[in-house]
């Protein structure tokens, strides 16, 4: 790897040379650094603890608003009152809550905790980004006095002081109605921001106590620092206070403080005077050159970047989307880092490798699928011929010449035709042609007792379909159905145009229907036929229907599909469903696989 191309090293040598003024003008601005008087401290502190605590008590104001407007506007917790106590439209009802409430703890920042509180039933709704148990523990301790505080008409917006065993927080609740209660809780550490009073030092730090001087928050003051705030706390309207530890005159603090209006409690923030003075000078020296340094060297970077890592890796992301969305044509131009370089040519080559593999893969399974259905079309034809040879062989014993002669000549047609049924597919004229032969045959094998209708739309003629798809229920119905010889029994089909759902693409489908006024199916053999059962057992009592079954799904997949039912007056009837396609249309749309040796 050339070590001038390589990103560590553009990085160190652009990074030192945009850092290298820079420790320049901090070292001699230490150098010439003047002294900072301590009121611009006390003023900047001040300033950022009135920002801490105005962000505070927005948050608890709005949460306040939030709270009040939950009775009138969440329609799910209106309706819990007129619910009954753990039905179905009870629990969908808190669960919908509990999203809600979920959801807007990210939107108020310092919320650590919604709850909903059923006073009839003793029941807490809670959801807490924090440990479940322990927030559940000190809401249901403090109910009882909420509600006390609740008793009046008049709600006061102020938020109540609890303890969590290991921790403080803030508690507002809100009557709903007679029954619900609403609240919020706060974890008390959330309000309080150490991280921005950086003059603090190491003995510094914020914290949040109460008006008798008791610590509220953590904080890195220690017990005699959090004691000496105690002491200072009835002088807060001063912009800030200087204080001095007792017996030690020379370690002296820099105490500013505000009090809280949502609650009784006050913002301390305690600053070390002695690391405040030394490092107070340096900042006050450069503070007017760091917004024009911060913006050069912020515009440097960010250029130097941008050429040097942001556009490859801009452009690597962009070819992975156009991947992602099935585009395998791109193609991505070698960037000049030696490392870009071998990831951009690692993921040309892996692109190319995908389009030599999925091409693969699609003509394999194109030549599953054609061996699969051959194979089911196939199937279906000994099916039949035996069947034929035991309705021959039954006439020849009741020495019924005539009938063998005719059933003859009409099974001459039918295999004729069905020389044909090798094809994938052949039109419905043909395939209703295989049926009438088949029934003209077992017309003659039970004569005045068996007849049939054929009632086929004209203009369905056309419309192809896979070989010898109806005659197997038209076999099941005079085997399984025919039980009744006394009477007459009679088959009908027919064949007509419907339109599609939109699960099924919408264009027209072909419904094809064998109805007959026979015994019916057994109820036990009518639900393992709706269930789809048959297709489990390919090789059981059930092959003439799991082939036909089969066999459409795998040329038309779910578009295609079979119903089974009894009629209301008596037989059983079959109806198939499968797409309306021309032989062009066929043709078009299910290429052959390509030989590729």
């Amino acid at each position: 790897m050339n070590l001038i191309r390589s990103l560590r090293f553009k990085f160190i040598v652009g990074l030192t040379l945009i850092m290298l003024p820079l420790f320049m003008l901090l070292y001699y601005n230490n150098v010439y650094a003047m002294k900072v008087v301590r009121d611009k401290v006390s003023l900047t502190n001040m300033n950022h603890l009135a920002k801490n605590v105005e962000q505070n008590e927005r948050v608890l104001q709005e949460t306040n608003r939030y709270l009040y407007s939950l009775g009138e506007r969440d329609p799910d917790i209106i309706s819990l009152f007129f619910l009954e106590y753990g039905s179905g439209d009870y629990i969908i009802a808190k669960q919908r809550i509990m999203n809600k409430f979920m959801t807007d703890i990210g939107f108020y920042n310092l919320i650590d905790s919604f709850y909903l509180y059923d006073a009839v039933n003793d029941d807490l709704l809670l959801a807490t980004a924090g440990n479940y148990d322990i927030k559940k523990s000190v809401v249901q301790r403090n109910m009882p006095a909420q509600m006390r505080q609740l008793e009046g008409d008049i709600q006061r917006p102020e938020w109540s002081i609890v303890r969590g065993g290991s921790f403080n927080a803030l508690v507002k609740t809100v009557r709903i109605n007679q029954q619900f209660y609403a609240g919020a809780l706060v974890d008390m550490n959330a309000l309080n921001d150490t991280q921005q009073f950086a003059e603090s030092g190491d003995r510094g730090g914020a914290v949040i106590v109460t008006p008798d001087g008791r610590p509220l928050s953590d904080s890195t003051l220690n017990k005699e620092q959090i004691k000496l705030v105690g002491d200072h706390l009835t002088d807060l309207e001063s912009p800030y206070q200087v204080i001095s530890e007792p017996g030690s005159a020379t370690r002296q603090y820099l105490m500013v403080g505000i009090p809280s209006a949502m609650s009784e409690m006050n913002y301390i923030v305690l600053l070390p005077e002695e690391d405040m003075m030394r490092n107070l000078p340096f900042f006050q020296q450069i503070i007017r050159l760091l917004p024009i340094g911060a913006a050069v060297i912020l515009i440097t970077a960010l250029f130097f970047l941008r050429q040097l890592l942001f556009r490859p890796m801009n452009a690597l992301i962009r070819g992975m989307r156009r991947v992602s969305r099935g585009e395998l044509d791109v193609t991505l131009e070698a960037p000049s880092s030696s490392e870009l370089e071998f990831v951009t040519r690692s993921f040309n080559q892996m692109i190319q490798e995908i389009q030599h593999l999925k091409i693969d893969v699609y003509e394999e399974q194109l030549r599953t699928r054609e061996a699969e259905f051959k194979q089911l079309q196939m199937q279906i034809n000994p099916h039949f011929y035996l069947n034929s040879l035991n309705i021959i062989h039954s006439l020849a014993s009741l020495q019924k010449h005539e009938l063998v002669q005719q059933m003859a000549g009409h099974l001459a047609d039918y295999f004729r035709s069905s020389l044909r049924a090798g094809k994938r597919v052949i039109t419905l004229h043909e395939e209703i042609e295989h049926i009438r032969h088949y029934l003209e045959i077992q017309k003659l094998r039970f004569p005045s007792k068996l007849d049939f209708e054929l009632d086929i739309d004209p203009e369905v003629g056309h419309v192809v379909l896979p070989p010898l798809t109806i005659q197997p229920f038209v076999e099941n119905a005079i085997i399984h159905g025919f039980q009744r010889r006394m009477q007459s029994f009679v088959i009908r089909i027919t064949a007509c145009l419907t339109e599609a759902s939109s699960s099924q693409g919408g264009d027209s489908m072909l419904q094809l229907q064998i109805v007959d006024n026979g015994v019916g199916f057994e109820p036990v053999l009518l639900e393992q036929l709706q269930r789809g059962e048959y297709a489990k057992d390919p090789g059981g009592q059930h092959i003439g229907i799991w082939n036909v079954a089969h066999r459409l799904l795998v040329k038309y997949g779910p578009e295609a599909g079979l119903t089974f039912e009894n009629r209301i007056d008596g037989g059983a009837a079959v109806s198939i469903y499968l797409p309306a396609q021309t032989e062009e249309q066929e043709g078009g749309t299910h290429a052959e696989p390509v030989d590729r040796g």
